[in-house]
């Protein structure tokens, strides 16, 4: 019998105050990072629990190539119950602590319970510690960092924090990875912050070594070889995210969201004053997370209350959010928001969508300085967008209900505010191209954890890809054409997979194909993955495991949430408004034209198509029978666990 190599877990219960560290196969079976977290959720989770409850389940997991001499191999996961959606809530962040956990020596943290006081939780050289956090309780993340790295005796540590968002239990707050990278979505601040849970951190010092070293680095160097001859991964270490994709991108044509996507390019002018070549001048160096050959996160100099300050940033999403979105062009006041959501703790694209739908609402006088505060809500006002920020992450006055997510708001609000919150499944979305790119749009539309274009949503058409690349990678001609509805089904579900492989194995989505479809084949992956220690990974297991992946996000969210075709939708403004200015000027997603696509993509998938569900014949002919099995108990019975337990170990 081959010995294949287990995943080591540390589970801790905040409530019982208790440690267990145990050995499980589970971890690379399901490739680690986001695969073993939904994995733990779909396992353990019963149905009908709150988000904010103490039997919420936090999954931090390093992916299985995480740590590794693997190009780009520094991604985490947490997984959890998404707070706006009430389904699956999956996060992928980059930065050290991945790496950090497993030298330390453990690939995943699993946190279950509430503790009664504020607590952090150490991670350090093979040992656990459930440590006071009475004096980091109110501290910002920057400072929360700087405490947990002088406190754990390691400058070298990682720490994964909430801010003052998270404590107050914002449902728009999220993890930050340092003082810069984020685990956003689904309200994870607040679910660590209901758990009175400040902070995560690891620090060690023990390799992660491959079982077959020769064979490992001769797959990395393999890989690295093709990132090289990345034109996108070389534009990307030169201009960043914002370069690449922020305010008309590395083209002139990506699109953006402007005014809370009323249209989808900006005035140039506007553009101009905020776009990645406005910040060189405050450019004060680069730096990159573990083991990337591309350094594209920007150091900006900046002054607050007269001290100077360096940020990190600017990313494409923060421009697009906070500037176009919100039509303002300061560039100063942009990076001083990008950075007060980064030090409070706030999810950017669940800020951006808030904003945003408020701006327009008093804009259109639905609510009035009676709702605001007394506050004039006018578009690119930037000491208004900053105050709202700080109100947002200190939960008072209009800022908490801003907080609560778009969705919310706007059906508190009511009259008639609701046509202007844009999100999907409840989560806000920040996003470009809804309209003009058909792939994109529908990648949104179908995402599990929803509001966002990192499931599945295809960079074919942002790169315009030639016609002879789509036919060659994706036997589609018009992989790279914005406009077409052809084949982009199928183009969507491809890149679900795809991308819940990357989220596992722990590398970032700029070193693989997500970003550029040169490094799209998985076939160096699963070589690393073999030499690492699990020989019966093969590229064929590898695709149908994330496969799984994306089946088990779709079953957590039928049986959690009750999700079916009528929330695989996008905003109807998207649907009804098409745009009058820009290169895509009149561009619409054709309601008709989407559903043919929704079609073809549950034809794909093998769901039925008039429910929006997953049948026992589709997941019968892909070998899933546990989701099966999962869906028809509606969730866990309470015997699962012990048997999952005893058949893992």
């Amino acid at each position: 019998m081959v010995d294949l190599r287990p995943g080591r877990v540390a589970r801790v219960d905040l409530t019982r105050r208790t440690v267990e560290t145990t050995e499980e196969r589970d971890f690379y079976r399901y490739l680690g990072g986001r695969g073993f977290g939904v994995r733990e959720l779909m396992l353990r989770l019963p149905a009908g629990i709150d988000p904010l409850s103490e039997e919420n389940i936090l999954v931090f997991a390093a992916g299985s190539l995480t740590g590794t001499a693997f190009p780009g191999s520094s991604r985490i996961a947490l997984v959890t119950k998404n707070l706006l959606s009430g389904g699956i809530s999956t996060s992928n962040g980059g930065g050290d602590l991945g790496p950090r956990m497993r030298q330390a020596g453990f690939d995943a943290l699993v946190v279950t319970g509430r503790s009664k006081t504020p607590c952090w939780i150490l991670l350090k050289d093979g040992a656990v510690e459930i440590r006071d956090a009475s004096g980091l309780w109110g501290q910002s993340v920057s400072r929360t960092a700087e405490m947990v790295k002088e406190i754990a005796g390691d400058p070298r540590a990682e720490t994964a924090s909430i801010g003052i968002a998270g404590e107050r239990l914002a449902a728009i707050s999220c993890v930050m990875i340092g003082e810069a990278h984020a685990l956003a979505w689904g309200g994870s601040g607040a679910i660590m912050g209901s758990k009175n849970l400040k902070a995560v951190a690891a620090s060690g010092r023990e390799p992660v070594v491959a079982s077959d070293r020769r064979a490992f680095l001769e797959e990395s160097r393999r890989y690295s070889w093709v990132l090289r001859s990345s034109s996108a991964s070389a534009a990307i270490s030169e201009g960043g995210t914002h370069g690449m994709a922020g305010v008309g991108g590395w083209s002139g044509r990506v699109p953006t969201s402007v005014r809370n996507l009323q249209e989808e390019f900006w005035e140039a002018e506007k553009s101009a004053r905020v776009n990645e070549s406005a910040y060189r001048p405050m450019e004060t160096g680069r730096t990159s997370c573990w083991n990337c050959p591309l350094a594209c996160l920007h150091l900006y100099g900046s002054e607050r209350d007269g001290e100077k300050v360096e940020v990190e940033g600017m990313h494409a999403n923060s421009v697009r959010g906070l500037g176009s979105n919100l039509d303002m062009d300061d560039p100063l006041a942009l990076l001083e928001a990008h950075r007060l959501c980064n030090d409070s703790g706030l999810d950017v694209d669940g800020v951006a969508a808030a904003l945003g739908w408020a701006m327009e609402c008093y804009d259109r006088g639905i609510i009035g300085p009676d709702d605001t505060d007394g506050l004039e809500l006018r578009w690119g006002d930037s000491e208004a967008i900053l105050s709202l920020i700080r109100r947002i992450a200190e939960r008072t006055g209009f800022g908490r209900l801003l907080g609560e997510g778009v969705r919310e708001a706007s059906r508190v609000t009511g009259r008639g505010s609701e046509r202007y919150a844009m999100h999907v499944k409840g989560v806000g979305l920040n996003e470009q191209g809804v309209r003009s790119h058909k792939a994109w749009g529908l990648g949104m539309a179908v995402s599990a954890r929803g509001g966002g274009h990192l499931n599945g949503s295809p960079q074919t058409e942002n790169r315009q890809i030639p016609a002879q690349v789509g036919r060659w990678l994706f036997g589609n001609d018009q992989a790279g054409t914005p406009g077409s509805y052809e084949g982009k089904a199928k183009l969507v579900a491809w890149y679900e997979v795809y991308k819940a492989i990357i989220d596992s194995v722990g590398l970032c989505y700029f070193t693989a194909g997500w970003y550029d479809p040169v490094l799209a084949d998985i076939a160096p992956i699963a070589g690393g993955l073999r030499a690492f220690g699990r020989p019966d990974l093969t590229k064929e297991r590898v695709w149908e495991t994330g496969r799984w992946i994306v089946e088990a996000e779709k079953a957590f969210n039928t049986v959690h949430a009750g999700f079916g075709r009528e929330d695989d939708a996008l905003p109807d403004r998207v649907m009804e408004e098409p745009l009058t200015f820009g290169p895509y000027k009149g561009a619409v997603m054709e309601r008709e034209s989407f559903e043919r696509m929704l079609d073809e993509y549950y034809a794909e998938r093998g769901w039925d198509a008039r429910t929006g569900r997953q049948t026992k014949e589709g997941l019968a002919a892909i070998g899933a029978h546990d989701i099966a099995e999962y869906l028809e108990k509606g969730g866990l019975d309470g015997k699962d666990q012990d048997e999952a337990d005893a058949a893992n170990i």
